[in-house]
């Protein structure tokens, strides 16, 4: 069984400004000092997870209790703030709906939370019926978050399906591995503050890669 993998939030929606803008709003109402512009915004994204970044800022020493409520901060500020303001990214809608035309499984294999997984599906659902993805992840189904492959794995394992013919689409290099580690076919679809290097497997055309793909299979 064929398989098309949305790996991540910022792969279907350009939301990394407004990420950023909710984190510095979260700071400010736990009553920290911290401003993190577009630069070190940008350094972080390198690594994985609300959580883990809040973490590794903060050189750990915050417990995981205060760093779990300035997530739930920055979760309140992130409703507000792209509430009618996010939009599928190009070729999204095309490669669903050549998916699901074409009898090909459709996943969204994040892991982040559920309050954020259900923000980002309800802005986005006046243009995605997410009730026709055949799964839909959180943090909630493997112990370990990407980079880990944990979470594609269960993917596979959950949908059965042959990860031969399966392929994934993240928006940070960092993502990236978690889906290559689990020996799939990756493409690179980078966002508007993701680094990279022209030595990654970069697309700028989703729906093209994705059906190049499968014609070749």
């Amino acid at each position: 069984m064929k398989s098309i993998f949305f790996g991540s939030i910022g792969v279907l929606a350009e939301c990394s400004e407004i990420q950023r803008r909710a984190f510095n709003e979260a700071f400010k109402e736990f009553g920290l000092d911290w401003y993190w512009n577009v630069a070190n915004y940008i350094k972080l994204l390198q690594k994985p997870g609300g959580l883990n970044r809040i973490a590794e800022y903060s050189n750990y020493n915050l417990n995981q209790n205060d760093i779990e409520k300035i997530h739930d901060l920055k979760v309140k500020h992130f409703k507000f703030l792209s509430k009618n303001n996010l939009k599928p990214r190009k070729g999204i809608l095309e490669a669903i709906d050549y998916g699901l035309k074409n009898h090909i499984k459709i996943g969204f294999i994040t892991t982040t939370n559920k309050l954020t997984l259900d923000l980002i599906k309800d802005n986005l659902s006046e243009y995605i019926d997410f009730s026709k993805f055949d799964l839909i992840t959180s943090d909630e189904d493997v112990s370990n978050r990407k980079p880990h492959p944990d979470i594609y794995n269960y993917a596979l394992e959950k949908l059965n399906l042959d990860r031969l013919n399966s392929i994934s689409i993240e928006n940070t290099i960092e993502s990236c591995e978690s889906s290559i580690k689990a020996d799939l076919c990756t493409l690179f679809y980078p966002g508007e503050y993701t680094p990279f290097s022209e030595n990654n497997k970069i697309t700028y055309d989703v729906f093209k890669s994705i059906k190049n793909f499968f014609e070749e299979r």
